[in-house]
């Protein structure tokens, strides 16, 4: 009974956060919320292969994003148990869900065009300006990222402790699962 009782209790956490932050967002002045409008994420080619799980590289970027269907497979599984879906889609993957938090589709590149983009942030303040040029040193801080996020995302920093206490293998097993799942989303 432990599994379902602590789902819950992640549900219920979700519920609350998302709510705080959707206050926060409707109280919250014009214009707020640091950073401006970026540009527009550029196309990317998407000439997938799924035997080797590699992508043609994003506009401007540095190789092919590749990553490791069998272990992002086992991401969007963790995505979905876990509740992410309660504030965040992957359209690029076909994952519907909330709309409180953006769409992940392309979190391994910063979410270009997202204004105040919290991983975009992250990346920079870790020398990385340009994602799409570096996919794997992406991957590499948005693991980070889940493992340990920065005070300015509180959200992100409440819910990654929660699930550090629920799930023992979080940082081990899921991180990187999510990773591989996130590395998919953005090819």
């Amino acid at each position: 009974m432990r599994g379902p009782t602590i789902a819950l209790v992640i549900g219920i956490a979700i519920v609350v956060i998302a709510a705080a932050i959707a206050l926060q967002y409707l109280t919250a002045p014009s214009g707020g919320g640091g950073g401006g409008a970026q540009p527009p994420a550029t196309p990317t080619q998407t000439q997938t292969s799924q035997q080797t799980g590699t992508s043609a590289p994003p506009s401007g970027g540095g190789g092919p994003i590749q990553y490791d269907p069998q272990l992002a497979a086992k991401g969007k599984q963790y995505f979905n148990e876990i509740g992410c879906t309660s504030c965040h889609s992957i359209k690029s993957l076909g994952i519907s869900g909330g709309n409180v938090g953006p769409d992940l589709s392309k979190a391994l590149l910063g979410n270009p065009g997202q204004a105040g983009s919290v991983i975009d942030k992250y990346f920079k303040e870790n020398g990385l300006d340009n994602p799409a040029a570096d996919p794997q040193k992406a991957a590499q801080l948005l693991a980070q990222f889940l493992t340990n996020p920065p005070d300015y995302a509180g959200t992100m920093k409440t819910m990654v402790n929660t699930y550090k206490n629920a799930y023992p293998d979080w940082a081990t097993e899921r991180v990187p699962a999510l990773v591989e799942m996130l590395k998919e989303a953005a090819k």
